[in-house]
C-alpha cells in the first residue's frame, strides 16, 4: 500500500507500507491494504507506519523499520491502495528537550484556563489544538529515547 504524507510546505513521507495507525476522532484506527474507501479526519498525535519497503538490488525488501510521525490534525484520505494523509504540522524528530515542551505545555494550559473565562470559542479551540500536538510530540520524544 503506498503512504503519501503532507503539510503545505513539504512531502514528509512518501513509500510502500503494510499498515498504518492513525489518530481519529474516535480513537486510533490501523489501515491495511484493500481497506474501503473513506475519508476521515485526524487528530493531534501520532501515526505509526509499519513496516516500510525499501527499493533495494531491483527489488522492493521489507525492512522491520517501524515510524512515528507527530502530526496536527487534519485529514486521511483512503483507498484500497492508497492513503493520503494531509497536515498542517508534521515532526518526525523533536528538537526540543523534555523540559522546554514541558514548559510550552504549562504555559498553554494557563492560556487555555483564560480564554475560557473571556475568550472565543474559536481561540480554545486552537490552543486545544495546540496542546494536543505539545502531547503527541512528548510521546513522540518518550518513543525515541
Amino acid at each position: 500500500m503506498l503512504l503519501k504524507i503532507s503539510s503545505p510546505e513539504k512531502i514528509i513521507f512518501e513509500g510502500e507500507i503494510d499498515k498504518i495507525i492513525l489518530p481519529t476522532e474516535i480513537g486510533d484506527v490501523t489501515v491495511k491494504p484493500w481497506q474501503r474507501p473513506t475519508v476521515t479526519s485526524l487528530k493531534p498525535g501520532i501515526i505509526t507506519i509499519s513496516p516500510i519497503w525499501k527499493f533495494k538490488e531491483k527489488d522492493f525488501v521489507k525492512t522491520d523499520e517501524w515510524i512515528s510521525i507527530s502530526i496536527s490534525k487534519w485529514i486521511a484520505f483512503i483507498s484500497e491502495d492508497l492513503v493520503k494523509i494531509a497536515t498542517t504540522v508534521a515532526t518526525t524528530k523533536i528538537s526540543e528537550d523534555e523540559k522546554e515542551l514541558k514548559e510550552k505545555k504549562a504555559q498553554l494550559e494557563k492560556q487555555i484556563r483564560e480564554l475560557r473565562k473571556k475568550g472565543s470559542l474559536e481561540e480554545i479551540e486552537n490552543s486545544l489544538v495546540k496542546l494536543e500536538k505539545i502531547n503527541a510530540d512528548l510521546k513522540l520524544q518518550a518513543l525515541h529515547n
